[in-house]
C-alpha cells in the first residue's frame, strides 16, 4: 500500500466503489430491459352507448295563480290591478315597501292552486299574515286570520281524500309592514301526470 492511505480508508473506498458500481449496473439493466419509450398510440373507438332507460312520467308542480286587487276603506275588493304567480309554498315579507305595481297599502289578492292528493289522510296547512288572510279548501274556510295586526300564523291538521282539491288564499294589507306566507306538507305539491 502506498504511504498516504491507511488500510481503513482503502477498505471504505473499495466498499463505496463496489456499491456505486452495483447501483449503476442495476440502473443500466433496468433501462435496457424496459427498452426505449414508444410513441403514444391512437385513441381507440368509443364503445357503443347502452340502451336508454325508461323515462318516468312527467312531474307536475303546483303553483298559485294570483289575482291582485285594490281594497276599499271598508275592506271590500276594489279594482283588479293585475295577476302574478307564486310558488307552491312562500313567505313574502315586503315590510313597508311596495307590494305590487306601486301599491303598498289597501291592496290584496285572491290566489288559487290545484293540488293532487296521492293518499287519503291528514295534511298540515299554515298561513301567516300582516294584515289579514283566509285559507280555503274546495271553497270551505279552513284557517281564518282576517284582521289587522302584526304578522302571526295559524295552522291546522286537515283530513283530505285522495284526488284533486282546490286551495284558495285571500290576503289584504291596509297599512304598516306587510307579509304573507303559506306552508303545507310537501307531498301534495308535486305529482306524476
Amino acid at each position: 500500500m502506498s504511504e498516504g492511505i491507511s488500510r481503513t480508508t482503502f477498505v471504505v473506498g473499495l466498499i463505496i466503489a463496489i456499491l456505486v458500481s452495483s447501483l449503476i449496473s442495476i440502473f443500466v439493466t433496468m433501462q435496457w430491459a424496459r427498452g426505449p419509450k414508444g410513441d403514444k398510440g391512437d385513441k381507440g373507438d368509443q364503445g357503443l352507448q347502452g340502451p336508454q332507460g325508461e323515462q318516468g312520467p312527467p312531474v307536475a308542480f303546483a303553483e298559485w295563480d294570483v289575482h291582485w286587487r285594490t281594497l276599499t276603506g271598508d275592506l271590500e275588493w276594489g279594482a283588479v290591478i293585475g295577476t302574478s304567480v307564486f310558488c307552491s309554498t312562500f313567505d313574502y315579507n315586503w315590510g313597508t315597501g311596495t307590494i305590487f305595481l306601486g301599491y303598498d297599502d289597501y291592496v290584496g289578492f285572491e290566489a288559487y292552486m290545484q293540488v293532487k292528493m296521492r293518499r287519503d289522510g291528514p295534511f298540515t296547512f299554515e298561513i301567516g299574515s300582516d294584515d289579514g288572510a283566509r285559507f280555503y279548501i274546495d271553497d270551505i274556510l279552513k284557517l281564518d286570520n282576517w284582521s289587522q295586526g302584526s304578522y302571526r300564523t295559524k295552522s291546522a291538521l286537515i283530513y283530505l281524500t285522495q284526488g284533486f282539491h282546490t286551495l284558495k288564499i285571500r290576503y289584504y294589507e291596509v297599512g304598516g309592514p306587510s307579509r304573507v306566507s303559506f306552508y303545507c306538507d310537501s307531498d301534495i305539491l308535486m305529482w306524476y301526470e
